[in-house]
Protein backbone atom coordinates (compact mmCIF):
# COMPACT_ATOMS: atom_id res chain seq x y z
CA UNK A 1 0.00 0.00 0.00
CA UNK A 2 1.10 3.68 -0.73
CA UNK A 3 1.51 6.03 1.59
CA UNK A 4 -1.02 8.71 0.52
CA UNK A 5 0.31 11.85 2.89
CA UNK A 6 3.54 11.30 1.53
CA UNK A 7 2.15 10.97 -2.10
CA UNK A 8 0.67 14.24 -1.70
CA UNK A 9 3.60 16.40 0.23
CA UNK A 10 6.11 14.50 -2.47
CA UNK A 11 3.75 15.77 -5.19
CA UNK A 12 3.75 19.67 -3.82
CA UNK A 13 7.43 19.55 -3.40
CA UNK A 14 7.76 18.52 -7.13
CA UNK A 15 4.82 21.07 -8.46
CA UNK A 16 7.22 23.65 -6.47
CA UNK A 17 10.05 23.06 -9.49
CA UNK A 18 6.99 22.45 -12.16
CA UNK A 19 4.49 24.67 -11.25
CA UNK A 20 1.91 21.79 -12.53
CA UNK A 21 -1.51 23.49 -13.82
CA UNK A 22 -4.72 22.78 -11.93
CA UNK A 23 -6.05 20.33 -14.37
CA UNK A 24 -2.41 18.39 -14.13
CA UNK A 25 -3.38 18.54 -10.28
CA UNK A 26 -6.58 17.76 -10.29
CA UNK A 27 -6.10 15.06 -12.57
CA UNK A 28 -3.62 13.34 -10.06
CA UNK A 29 -5.26 14.10 -7.22
CA UNK A 30 -8.14 12.30 -8.77
CA UNK A 31 -6.10 9.61 -9.60
CA UNK A 32 -5.23 9.18 -5.76
CA UNK A 33 -8.78 9.25 -4.82
CA UNK A 34 -9.57 6.69 -7.11
CA UNK A 35 -6.58 4.53 -5.98
CA UNK A 36 -7.49 5.03 -2.42
CA UNK A 37 -11.21 4.45 -3.32
CA UNK A 38 -9.72 0.94 -4.05
CA UNK A 39 -7.66 0.55 -1.32
CA UNK A 40 -4.38 0.43 -2.98
CA UNK A 41 -5.30 -3.36 -3.97
CA UNK A 42 -4.42 -2.80 -7.72
CA UNK A 43 -1.28 -1.89 -9.52
CA UNK A 44 -2.79 -0.19 -12.21
CA UNK A 45 -6.27 1.47 -12.11
CA UNK A 46 -8.82 1.24 -15.53
CA UNK A 47 -10.60 3.78 -16.54
CA UNK A 48 -12.47 5.09 -19.27
CA UNK A 49 -11.41 8.62 -20.50
CA UNK A 50 -15.11 9.97 -21.35
CA UNK A 51 -15.50 9.17 -17.90
CA UNK A 52 -11.98 10.89 -17.08
CA UNK A 53 -13.34 14.14 -18.31
CA UNK A 54 -16.81 14.28 -17.07
CA UNK A 55 -15.52 13.94 -13.91
CA UNK A 56 -12.48 16.09 -13.78
CA UNK A 57 -14.37 18.93 -16.32
CA UNK A 58 -11.39 18.79 -18.73
CA UNK A 59 -11.75 18.34 -22.70
CA UNK A 60 -9.76 15.09 -24.32
CA UNK A 61 -6.94 17.56 -25.22
CA UNK A 62 -6.31 18.68 -21.82
CA UNK A 63 -6.53 15.16 -20.33
CA UNK A 64 -3.67 14.08 -22.89
CA UNK A 65 -1.56 17.28 -22.09
CA UNK A 66 -1.88 16.56 -18.35
CA UNK A 67 -1.02 13.06 -18.17
CA UNK A 68 1.43 13.72 -20.13
CA UNK A 69 2.70 16.13 -18.09
CA UNK A 70 2.47 13.83 -14.80
CA UNK A 71 4.27 11.24 -17.02
CA UNK A 72 7.31 13.62 -17.26
CA UNK A 73 7.38 14.39 -14.01
CA UNK A 74 7.46 10.58 -13.14
CA UNK A 75 4.49 11.06 -11.28
CA UNK A 76 2.23 8.29 -12.92
CA UNK A 77 2.36 5.92 -16.08
CA UNK A 78 -0.41 5.25 -18.41
CA UNK A 79 -1.40 3.39 -21.07
CA UNK A 80 -3.93 4.74 -23.53
CA UNK A 81 -6.97 2.94 -23.83
CA UNK A 82 -8.83 2.28 -27.55
CA UNK A 83 -11.64 3.92 -29.03
CA UNK A 84 -14.30 1.98 -27.65
CA UNK A 85 -15.69 2.30 -24.41
CA UNK A 86 -15.21 -1.09 -23.18
CA UNK A 87 -11.57 0.01 -23.56
CA UNK A 88 -10.03 1.74 -20.86
CA UNK A 89 -6.60 3.54 -19.91
CA UNK A 90 -4.82 2.18 -17.44
CA UNK A 91 -3.34 4.20 -14.81
CA UNK A 92 -0.28 3.42 -12.47
CA UNK A 93 0.31 5.69 -9.36
CA UNK A 94 4.33 6.14 -9.52
CA UNK A 95 6.56 6.81 -6.00
CA UNK A 96 8.21 9.89 -7.46
CA UNK A 97 11.59 11.07 -6.27
CA UNK A 98 11.30 14.14 -3.37
CA UNK A 99 14.34 15.34 -4.72
CA UNK A 100 13.81 16.42 -8.39
CA UNK A 101 16.59 17.18 -10.26
CA UNK A 102 18.08 20.43 -10.00
CA UNK A 103 17.71 21.63 -13.33
CA UNK A 104 13.99 21.55 -13.51
CA UNK A 105 12.00 21.99 -16.82
CA UNK A 106 10.72 25.22 -15.29
CA UNK A 107 13.15 27.44 -13.46
CA UNK A 108 11.31 29.56 -11.58
CA UNK A 109 14.77 31.31 -10.35
CA UNK A 110 15.41 33.00 -13.85
CA UNK A 111 16.06 36.69 -14.24
CA UNK A 112 15.64 39.51 -16.57
CA UNK A 113 18.59 41.46 -17.29
CA UNK A 114 18.17 44.96 -18.80
CA UNK A 115 20.85 47.23 -18.91
CA UNK A 116 18.94 50.25 -17.94
CA UNK A 117 17.51 48.39 -14.31
CA UNK A 118 18.81 45.90 -12.27
CA UNK A 119 17.99 42.65 -12.26
CA UNK A 120 14.78 41.80 -10.76
CA UNK A 121 12.52 38.80 -10.69
CA UNK A 122 8.99 38.96 -12.65
CA UNK A 123 5.96 38.58 -9.86
CA UNK A 124 5.28 35.19 -11.97
CA UNK A 125 8.52 33.94 -10.95
CA UNK A 126 8.96 34.62 -7.66
CA UNK A 127 9.29 32.06 -5.22
CA UNK A 128 8.68 32.27 -1.27
CA UNK A 129 9.84 29.59 0.59
CA UNK A 130 9.15 28.45 4.18
CA UNK A 131 11.90 29.93 5.57
CA UNK A 132 10.66 33.47 4.26
CA UNK A 133 8.48 33.67 6.69
CA UNK A 134 9.99 32.37 9.57
CA UNK A 135 11.74 35.38 10.40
Amino acid sequence: MMNYLKLISIFWQIDEQRSFSANETRLYFYLLKLANSFYWRTEWIEYGDEKMKAHIGISSTVLRTARNNLKEASLIDFVVGGAGQRVKTRYQILTPNPHPSLNPLYNKTKTKTNNKRDERFSKREYVASASDFDK
